[in-house]
C-alpha cells in the first residue's frame, strides 16, 4: 500500500505494537515517483494548514508519517517503544511591540531618535518574557576571533555589563562552513565576554540581499523557540545576556557617525583579509526594553527504526533525517490563500526519506537505520537539536546523519550541493552514488548564507557526528530555479505541491538512498578526517 488515508490514524496507531508486513516486494526495488507525490499530497494539503509545530495539523502530520513508517517496514524508534519522542518547546513571539524599544543617549548618540519598526526591532534572548537593561556600548567588529589568522575582534576592550555593537555577517576570506559557525556561535562567544546585550547593524550585502522592508516582514509573525530539558532547564539561555536589537544599515550609519565610521567602510574593512576591526567604546549609552511571551508547547519528533544485518555493526545507528514542521498560517497573499503548505520545505524531503526508508526496510542493511520527521526545524533547528542530545539510542552509537531538506526539485538537476560530505570518511560514499546518478559536484554558490549551520545535520555535527546535507546545484538552470523559488514561494502560501517535478524527486531519493545505504554498510566507523575543524572544535571520532 503507497498512501494511507488519515482517517485510519487512530485505528493504525493503535495496532502498530508490532511490524506490520512489508508492501509487496516489487515496488521496493526503485525509487517510486507515485510513492512520493501521495505522501507530498498530504503532508502539504489544506487540511494540514501548515504543520506548524505544537498545532492540529503537525499532530496530524505526525500521525501520518508514523502510519507510513509501519506500513512500510520500520520499527517504533521513539520514547518507551511508541513512534514518537516528545520535545517540550518554550515557543517565543512578541508580547506588546510597543513595549520593544531601544533608546540611546550620551553626547555620541544619533541627534534624532531611532524609531521603532522604522529604524530598528527589538527582541528578549533571556529566560525572563520582559525586562529592561543598560549598557555602554562597545564596537567589537563582527565579534569574531581566530588564532589561526591573527584576529581578534574583542582586543582591547571589556565588554563585561555592555552592549556589544556588531556588524553582521562574517569573514568571507575563510573557508565558508567554518565563517558559519563563528556566525553561530556569535552570542555564546558575547554571552562569555560578559556582554549583556546585543546592538546589530545590518551590512549593505545582507540588505542587498533581503531589504529593511521585507526584513522587519518576518517580525510580523515572529516565532521562535527552544527545549525544556526534564530538569526543567531551557536550552541556550545565557545568563546576564538578554536583550537584542537590529539597526538598518542607515540607522547604523546614525550611530557611527559620531565615530567617524561609516557601515559601507566597516564592510570594506570586513572583506579584506588584511581588514582588522579597531574596538572601542562608543561613548553611547544604551536601553533596551523588551517583552515577549512565553509558551509551552509539546510537539513530537517521529522516530522509526530498521535494524540491521550484521550481528557486529547492528548496534552502531546511521540517522536520516528530515523536518517534518512548516510555518502554519499567516497572512493572505493576493489570491486569499493563507495557508502555508510547505510542499517544498519541507513535504518533499520528508516523503523522499520515507522513499528511501521502504526500500532499506525490505533488504537492511549491516547497520541499523533510525529515521525521524523532526519537529520544530522552522523555530531554530529544535528537534534535531533534542535528539541528538537525548538520542533514543546510546548517544555514541550514532555514527553518521544524512539529512534531506528542502531540496530544489522544479528543474532537471545535473549537480548536486553536498554539504559537510569532503570533511569524513563519507565522502568516499557520497563519490560512489553521484557516480551511479551520472551528476558532478558543485561547489556551494551561495557560501554568505552559512547554510552548513542552518539545517538539522547540524545538530548532529555539533555533537561529533559526521553529517552529509544535500541539494540540487546550480547547473542545468538550477541557480536560475533557487533564486525563483526563495523570491517567489519561499515560506509562502504558493510553496505547493504543482511546483515539484517528481521524477527528479525520485532521482534526488535514490541519491540519498544509496549514501544512506553506503554509509551503513561501510566496514569501519565514519570519522572526521584528521585536523577536520569540526571533528576538532566538537570533539568528535577522527581519522588517526
Amino acid at each position: 500500500m503507497r498512501f494511507f488515508p488519515v482517517a485510519a490514524a487512530a485505528l493504525l496507531l493503535a495496532s502498530c505494537t508490532t511490524t506490520l508486513p512489508n508492501p509487496p516486494a516489487t515496488i521496493e526495488t526503485a525509487p517510486d515517483a507515485a510513492f512520493i507525490r501521495g505522501d507530498v499530497a498530504y503532508l502539504a494539503s489544506d487540511a494540514l494548514e501548515g504543520r506548524e509545530s505544537g498545532t492540529r495539523g503537525y499532530v496530524a502530520a505526525s500521525d501520518y508519517v508514523a502510519q507510513r513508517m509501519a506500513a512500510i517496514g520500520l520499527q517504533p524508534g521513539g520514547a518507551n517503544g511508541s513512534w514518537f519522542q516528545p520535545v517540550d518547546l518554550r515557543v517565543k513571539t512578541f508580547g506588546d511591540r510597543a513595549n520593544n524599544v531601544l533608546s540611546l543617549s550620551g553626547p555620541k548618540a544619533p541627534a534624532k531618535p531611532l524609531v521603532r519598526d522604522e529604524d530598528y526591532v527589538v527582541t528578549g534572548m533571556g529566560k525572563d518574557a520582559d525586562g529592561s537593561m543598560t549598557g555602554p556600548l562597545v564596537f567589537v567588529g563582527q565579534a569574531f576571533a581566530d588564532p589561526r589568522i591573527d584576529r581578534d575582534d574583542f582586543a582591547g576592550v571589556d565588554l563585561r555589563g555592555k552592549i556589544a555593537v556588531v556588524l553582521s555577517g562574517r569573514p568571507e576570506y575563510i573557508d565558508p562552513e567554518e565563517s558559519a559557525y563563528f556566525r553561530n556561535t556569535m552570542s555564546k562567544r558575547l554571552a562569555d565576554a560578559g556582554a549583556v546585550g546585543l546592538i546589530t547593524i545590518r551590512s549593505p550585502e545582507d540588505t542587498e540581499r533581503t531589504s529593511w522592508e521585507k526584513y522587519l516582514g518576518y517580525f510580523k509573525h515572529y516565532s521562535r523557540a527552544t527545549w525544556i530539558d526534564t530538569d526543567g532547564k531551557v536550552d541556550g539561555d545565557y545568563p546576564g545576556y538578554v536583550g537584542s536589537a537590529t539597526l538598518s544599515t542607515e540607522a547604523g550609519d546614525r550611530l557611527l557617525a559620531a565615530s567617524g565610521l561609516t557601515v559601507a567602510k566597516l564592510a570594506e574593512i570586513a572583506k579584506d583579509p588584511n581588514g582588522r576591526f579597531r574596538a572601542f567604546d562608543m561613548g553611547v549609552e544604551g536601553r533596551i526594553d523588551y517583552d515577549m511571551s512565553f509558551e509551552k508547547v509539546t510537539s513530537n519528533n517521529v522516530v522509526g527504526l530498521i535494524e540491521g544485518t550484521d550481528p557486529k555493526l547492528k548496534d552502531e545507528y546511521v540517522v536520516l533525517t528530515a523536518h517534518l514542521d512548516h510555518v502554519g498560517i499567516g497572512e493572505p497573499d493576493d489570491s486569499g490563500d493563507k495557508i502555508h503548505n510547505g510542499a517544498m520545505d519541507n513535504a518533499v524531503g520528508v516523503a523522499t526519506m520515507l522513499d528511501v526508508a521502504r526500500r532499506l526496510a525490505v533488504s537492511p542493511p549491516r547497520r541499523s537505520v533510525i529515521v525521524i520527521g523532526l519537529t520544530a526545524e522552522e523555530k531554530g533547528l529544535i528537534g534535531s537539536s533534542y535528539y541528538a542530545r537525548h538520542p533514543t539510542v546510546a548517544k555514541e552509537s550514532i555514527v553518521a546523519n544524512v539529512n534531506l531538506d528542502m531540496p530544489t526539485l522544479t528543474f532537471t538537476f545535473t549537480d548536486i550541493i553536498a554539504y559537510g560530505a569532503e570533511r569524513s570518511t563519507l565522502f568516499p560514499v557520497l563519490q560512489s552514488a553521484m557516480a551511479a546518478a551520472g551528476v558532478t559536484m558543485a561547489k556551494d554558490p551561495h557560501p554568505e548564507e552559512g547554510i552548513f549551520t542552518r539545517s538539522d545535520h547540524y545538530s548532529f555535527v555539533e555533537q561529533g557526528v559526521p553529517s552529509i546535507y544535500l541539494d540540487t546545484g546550480p547547473g542545468n538552470g538550477g541557480e536560475e530555479a533557487f533564486q525563483a523559488f526563495i523570491k517567489n514561494h519561499y515560506h509562502q502560501p504558493s510553496d505547493e505541491i504543482e511546483l515539484i517535478d517528481f521524477t527528479q524527486a525520485a532521482r534526488f531519493a535514490d541519491i540519498n538512498y544509496d549514501i544512506a545505504r553506503g554509509i551503513a554498510n561501510m566496514d569501519k566507523r565514519p570519522v572526521w578526517k584528521k585536523g577536520d575543524f569540526f571533528g576538532t572544535v566538537f570533539k568528535g571520532w577522527m581519522e588517526d
